[in-house]
């Protein structure tokens, strides 16, 4: 991803029940009290599992080490597949039971003609939203030495994004969904079953496509300029596995950035979110979030909740983002983001007089990555950068959002602060290198 503040960096997550689940959140939070450490830009790593770290760190700009699950966890933040073990009855849904049990399939009946503005957006896009439940060959932690290991299970929920043109589909879900699956079958809304092939996926924006050989009913794509707070905000998914479960809310924020998740510390692919109160649980990941006219407006991802349930603060990738990445996975299997090229922290108040700085806010460069764009347009450590192009920059946060809504290739011009006087550089946009 783009350039990276890691102040905030947590530690991975250590749960009772392991899930394989990529994940990458980005925190927003800033020391007042004292200089915030230098950041990195960095690559998702492996799966872990949740639960998470707090997203209410303390004043210092390191979150606390998350705690292990029955210790005293305030509020985390959760990534949204159920994973469960799936041998031998020694798993358990994480956060809940199954509430399915073995209810037999039924098709969705949904009444198309009506004044009510949730029926009628759930009549439109349900048809287009489908169950997947993964395999993968990670296994649980919590087994005796002598134990044989134990396959996990989980259940998530996908979107009909377009059809392939001979005959198939592609459906855009979680990275932390489909990404570690070794098998994948897909439930449509008619409850017929299908297996699915990975496309390819993208832990740092946490989208993964997913190929069926069937034609289903293709979701309608609304815009992410068009998004309002307060708007009516509808998810429809498998909670808990209830299939094609319909909630409804509002959008509650847009442009959200969210803090560190359960990877390494070190990775900020989450940013420029929709927050909802729309009530999403573990199983509703990689489902549709759609408006009153049942145009998908993003994907939810993860809740903040002190519970593992929703607590109505809901995370959802936007549509513009689905489709930049989905594009990408279905065209080359990979996705590329773009990168400026610094290692940079966040210009708090304490740090300007600290530092006897000449603004006190912006984004500090630590750090400059060789054979970058930042490189070879000449900017260097020190810099103060606090516009790029004419947006104004008040954090590292605010640089990492304002790169990662360009694309690869895209010449900006950063205005910054050297030496106490104002300056600016052209420079272009370069690809995320993989290995950072």
């Amino acid at each position: 991803m783009e350039e990276h503040d890691n102040s905030k960096g947590i530690e991975p997550a250590k749960p009772d029940t392991p899930r394989p689940e990529p994940s990458a959140l980005e925190p927003d939070t800033s020391e007042p009290s004292a200089p915030e450490a230098a950041s990195t830009d960095a690559t998702p790593s492996t799966p872990v599992a949740l639960p998470v770290a707090p997203v209410t760190p303390p004043p210092v700009a390191v979150a606390e080490k998350p705690r292990r699950r029955g210790a005293s966890l305030v509020v985390a933040v959760v990534l949204l597949a159920v994973t469960a073990g799936g041998a031998a009855g020694l798993g358990a849904y994480y956060f809940a039971p199954s509430l399915v049990g073995d209810l037999p399939e039924r098709e969705i009946t949904v009444t198309s003609t009506t004044d009510e503005a949730v029926v009628a957006a759930a009549a439109k896009a349900l048809p287009s939203v489908v169950n997947i439940d993964m395999t993968s060959d990670a296994t649980s932690t919590d087994l005796p030495d002598e134990h044989p290991s134990v396959p996990m299970t989980g259940s998530g929920s996908g979107v009909v994004y377009k059809l392939t043109g001979d005959g198939g589909s592609y459906i855009v879900t979680n990275d932390h969904v489909a990404g570690e699956a070794t098998r994948l079958v897909v439930t449509d809304a008619e409850g017929d079953k299908h297996e699915g092939e990975l496309v390819g996926t993208d832990p740092e924006s946490d989208i993964a496509v997913v190929k069926v050989d069937v034609e289903l009913p293709v979701v309608t794509l609304g815009s992410s300029e068009d998004v309002q707070v307060g708007q009516m905000a509808i998810a429809i998914g498998s909670p808990f596995g209830l299939q094609h479960s319909v909630t409804s809310g509002v959008v509650s924020a847009i442009h959200r950035s969210l803090p560190d998740s359960i990877t390494d510390g070190t990775t900020y692919p989450l940013v420029d979110v929709i927050q909802t109160d729309a009530s999403i649980n573990p199983g509703n990941s990689g489902g549709a979030l759609i408006d009153r006219t049942g145009r998908l407006i993003g994907i939810p991802t993860a809740i903040f909740s002190d519970t593992g349930g929703a607590d109505g603060v809901g995370f959802a990738v936007p549509v513009s983002t689905v489709t930049r990445v989905a594009d990408q996975l279905i065209e080359t299997g990979t996705a590329e983001h773009a990168f400026l090229g610094i290692v940079g922290q966040t210009v708090s108040e304490a740090l300007a007089e600290e530092l006897d700085l000449p603004v006190e806010e912006g984004a500090l460069v630590v750090e400059i990555t060789p054979n970058t764009g930042a490189a070879k347009a000449g900017l260097k450590a020190d810099d103060i950068i606090t516009q790029l192009d004419d947006e104004k920059i008040r954090s590292m946060d605010d640089l990492i959002l304002a790169v990662k809504r360009r694309a690869v290739g895209d010449e900006v011009t950063v205005k910054f602060y050297r030496d106490g006087k104002v300056t600016e550089l052209s420079m272009t946009l370069g690809v995320k290198p993989t290995n950072l």
